[in-house]
C-alpha cells in the first residue's frame, strides 16, 4: 500500500532523524512519486487513432496574435483563437535545404516526409529522388488518408502529401499523381493547370479522375460524402474556381474550407472508424493575403482556419482518448509587425475594410470605368476610398499622404504604370497604397510581400501531445506523428 505523499512526509517528520536526513528522504520520496505519476500518465495515453495535421499557410505567430487583436477590437471573431489554448504551444524552424527562407513546396515536403529539400521541390530530396511521406506511411499501415485545402487541390502544400516532382509548378503532373495515388479523400477549389496558363484545364483532369473510379463531389453533394466508399475528390461549387473566395468576400452559397473538412471527416470516419485515419487540412489563403499585405483579409482567413479547427475539436470531443490534433504553419508570409513605429495600436480601424484587396481592385476598376473622357475627379475618388476603406473618415489622412495617393491615382491613367504585382494577384497601385496606409494607421505593418525565415507556432492537443514538447524543427513533426500513431516503428 502506498501512503499519500503528504501523510508519508508527516510521518517522517515525526521520526528521530537529523534535519539533513529528513530532507534527503523527503526529496527521494517526492522524486519517486513524481516518476510514478509520469509513468502512469504515459502508460495511460493511448496510441492516437485519428490524426489531424492542420497547416495555416503563411500563418506566423504575429498573424495569429494579430488576429486576436483584430477580433477583440472589431468583434469579427473570437477574442481568443482556439488553438492558442492547446496544452502544448511551442515554436519550430522552417528553413529549407537551399535557403533560410523556405517556399511552400520545400516546407510542405519537410512536414510530410521529415526531410529538408530545396525550394520548389515537391516530395523529392535534393537529388530529386522521391521521398516517402506520412500519408503513404499511414496508408501502408492500413489507415485512411485525406487532404483538404482552400486553394487548388494540386497546390504545393496538399501535393506534398501525395506527389513527387522536381518542381511544384508541374501542376498537371501533380494532378495526375493525385489521381493515381492511394489518397482516400482529397478536397480543394479545383485543379490548377501548368503555370496557371497552359496545359489541360480542371474539367479535363476531373474526367481523368472519374475514369479512374474517383467520385467528384461539388456543392450540396459534399453533405453526402460519408455514403461514398470509393475514393473521393471534393471541389468548389463554382467550376471556374481554382481557389475558394476569401472569407471577407464570401457570398451565400460559396464553398468554404469547413465544407471540405466536414466532408472529409464524414467520409474517412465512415470508411476507417475502426482502424483510424490521417487527415491533413490547409488554410491556404492566409498566405495569399500575406503576400498582398492585406491585414483584414489575412485575419479573417485565420478566423476561417480556426472554424475548421472547431470542427476537428468537435470530432475530438467524441473520441477524446483517440484523437491527436497538430497545428502549425509552413512558414510566415509578409513579415507582419505588430505595433510598428508607435506605442499605440488601432486594430479596430481595419473593420473599415469590407472586402479583400483583390475584390477592391475589381470595384475600383469598375468605378474608374473605360471612358478616359469621364475620369472621376480626385474628390470623387476620395469618396470611394472613404466608403470602402474609411480613409478621410475613420482614418485621418495627412496632407503628405493625400498628395502621394493623389499622385498614385493620377498615374493610374498612364498605361503600364499603375499596377503592383504580388505572387497571387495584380493590384492597381493606388488601391494597394491605400490599403497599406490603412494597415500602417492601425499599426499593422508588413516588411515585404514574400516569405520570412521566422519560426512559426506549433500547437498540439490530444493523445501523445506531450511528445511535441521536444519538437523544434518542422522535419520532426511527421516523424513524431508517425511514431505515435503506429505508421512507422
Amino acid at each position: 500500500m502506498i501512503l499519500h505523499l503528504s501523510e508519508t512526509i508527516r510521518q517522517i517528520n515525526g521520526l528521530i532523524f537529523t534535519d539533513m536526513t529528513k530532507t534527503k528522504i523527503r526529496n527521494l520520496i517526492i522524486a519517486a512519486v513524481t516518476f510514478l505519476l509520469i509513468s502512469a500518465s504515459a502508460s495511460a495515453a493511448k496510441q492516437p487513432k485519428y490524426v489531424f495535421l492542420l497547416i495555416g499557410d503563411g500563418m506566423g505567430v504575429n498573424e495569429v496574435f494579430g488576429t486576436q487583436l483584430y477580433n477583440r477590437a472589431t468583434g469579427l471573431g473570437p477574442e481568443t483563437v482556439n488553438f492558442t489554448q492547446f496544452p502544448v504551444v511551442t515554436l519550430v524552424t522552417t528553413h529549407s535545404a537551399s535557403s533560410l527562407v523556405t517556399d511552400s513546396a520545400a516546407s510542405g515536403t519537410a512536414l510530410s516526409t521529415g526531410v529538408k529539400t530545396y525550394n520548389d521541390a515537391m516530395g523529392v530530396d535534393i537529388d530529386r529522388n522521391p521521398l516517402p511521406n506520412i500519408a503513404e506511411w499511414a496508408k501502408a499501415a492500413g489507415f485512411g488518408t485525406g487532404v483538404a485545402t482552400s486553394v487548388g487541390v494540386n497546390h504545393a502544400t496538399p501535393a506534398a502529401f501525395y506527389a513527387h516532382t522536381a518542381s511544384r509548378n508541374e501542376y498537371e503532373k501533380i494532378a495526375l499523381q493525385l489521381i493515381g495515388s492511394d489518397i482516400d479523400f482529397a478536397a480543394g477549389a479545383g485543379f490548377l493547370n501548368e503555370a496557371r496558363k497552359t496545359g489541360h484545364d480542371s474539367a479535363y483532369l476531373e474526367e481523368q479522375a472519374k475514369a479512374a473510379g474517383i467520385s467528384i463531389l461539388r456543392g450540396d453533394e459534399l453533405r453526402n460524402a460519408a455514403a461514398h466508399k470509393e475514393r473521393v475528390i471534393c471541389l468548389s461549387a463554382d467550376p471556374e474556381e481554382t481557389e475558394l473566395q476569401y472569407a471577407i468576400d464570401r457570398r451565400p452559397g460559396d464553398t468554404q474550407l469547413c465544407d471540405f473538412v466536414q466532408a472529409g471527416i464524414d467520409n474517412l470516419y465512415a470508411k476507417y472508424a475502426k482502424k483510424g485515419f490521417f487527415f491533413m487540412i490547409e488554410g491556404g489563403k492566409i498566405d495569399y493575403a500575406g503576400h498582398n499585405n492585406d491585414g483584414a483579409a489575412n485575419f479573417q482567413e485565420v478566423n476561417d482556419f480556426a472554424k475548421a479547427v472547431d470542427l476537428v475539436l468537435a470530432f475530438s470531443d467524441k473520441h477524446p482518448d483517440e484523437t491527436l490534433i497538430v497545428i502549425t504553419a509552413d512558414h510566415e508570409t509578409g513579415g507582419l509587425i505588430l505595433g510598428a513605429g508607435q506605442y499605440l495600436m488601432n486594430p479596430g480601424w481595419l473593420a473599415s475594410q469590407k472586402k479583400s484587396e483583390v475584390i477592391l481592385n475589381d470595384m475600383f476598376r469598375e468605378f474608374v470605368g473605360n471612358d478616359w473622357k469621364k475620369v472621376p475627379s480626385w474628390e470623387e475618388a476620395k469618396d470611394w476610398f472613404r466608403d470602402n476603406l474609411g480613409l478621410w473618415d475613420t482614418i485621418k489622412v495627412d496632407p503628405k499622404t493625400e498628395r502621394a495617393l493623389w499622385e498614385s491615382y493620377e498615374r493610374s491613367f498612364i498605361p503600364g504604370s499603375s499596377q503592383v504585382s504580388t505572387l497571387y494577384s495584380v493590384s492597381t497601385k493606388v488601391v494597394s497604397d491605400a490599403i497599406e496606409y490603412l494597415n500602417r494607421s492601425a499599426a499593422y505593418d508588413w516588411a515585404h510581400g514574400g516569405h520570412s525565415g521566422s519560426p512559426v507556432g506549433l500547437y498540439v492537443k490530444g493523445s501523445g501531445a506531450e511528445a511535441f514538447l521536444e519538437v523544434h524543427d518542422n522535419t520532426q513533426i511527421p516523424v513524431t506523428i508517425a511514431k505515435l500513431a503506429g505508421y512507422r516503428k
